[in-house]
């Protein structure tokens, strides 16, 4: 009797013991590296770039980490699966106001991984400039003939005044920018272009208005040519 007492109890805890195994949770994880986390046209495109915010959402739409800026990690462990971060500058609702209110550059950008049990991923993101910039270029000897200039700039219903070398900062989704240069010279003569609508625009891009001295000598006049590049602001030399 006594042995078969001892053998149920033997075998009951065989059975916990075995249940127990089975049970057991594990704790999958994956590694997502984010060094190539950097703005568009940025010096050092492999370095965290310490202006951005990232907001990690999983595959319901739910917030799963947040991360303001300059608190981002190197990396981070997230469960399998599949997220979307959303990585932006502070500045979305004050970028037009920044510099007096000539704007600065504002970026932002989504990126979607596939995370697997161990793996470890690397994600090299360019988070992309969401406004474009508008800069001067007068000719030689410009700033000797005339003592003050300026030029207006608008688009939608925000109008700036820049002078060379500055910048001013829109959104393409408001359309173009109509321009103007007025000029005041050394006689104290004010003098002014027509007003001029530029109306094909992308985000992401600076548009330099280049003046120069126009090519019929009878007519006293500047013309104009305006480029644009596809590089950000940060990638532009100063002028």
């Amino acid at each position: 009797m006594k042995r078969n007492i001892i053998y149920i109890l033997l075998s009951l805890l065989a059975f916990v013991s075995c249940t127990s195994e089975q049970v057991e949770p594990t704790h999958a994880s994956a590694t997502l590296h984010l060094e190539g986390l950097s703005r568009a046209g940025a010096a050092s495109p492999m370095a965290i770039d310490e202006d951005l915010t990232v907001v990690v959402y999983d595959s319901d739409g739910k917030k799963y980490a947040d991360y303001p800026a300059g608190t981002i990690p190197r990396k981070i462990i997230l469960q399998p699966g599949t997220f979307t971060l959303h990585v932006y500058t502070q500045n979305q609702e004050t970028w037009t106001t920044a510099n007096n209110g000539l704007g600065e550059a504002c970026y932002y950008g989504t990126a979607q991984v596939e995370m697997e049990h161990d793996a470890v991923t690397y994600l090299n993101m360019q988070v992309p400039m969401v406004n474009y910039a508008v800069t001067l270029t007068l000719p030689p000897l410009f700033n000797e003939l005339f003592k003050s200039h300026s030029l207006n700039l608008t688009s939608n219903s925000r109008t700036v005044k820049i002078q060379e070398g500055q910048k001013a900062y829109f959104d393409a989704a408001n359309g173009g920018f109509t321009y103007k240069l007025e000029a005041t010279n050394t006689d104290n003569n004010t003098h002014s272009s027509s007003s001029i609508n530029y109306k094909t625009v992308e985000n992401g891009k600076l548009y330099n208005l280049t003046y120069y001295y126009g090519t019929d000598a009878n007519s006293g006049g500047l013309d104009i040519e305006i480029t644009d590049n596809m590089e950000t602001e940060d990638e532009v030399a100063p002028l």
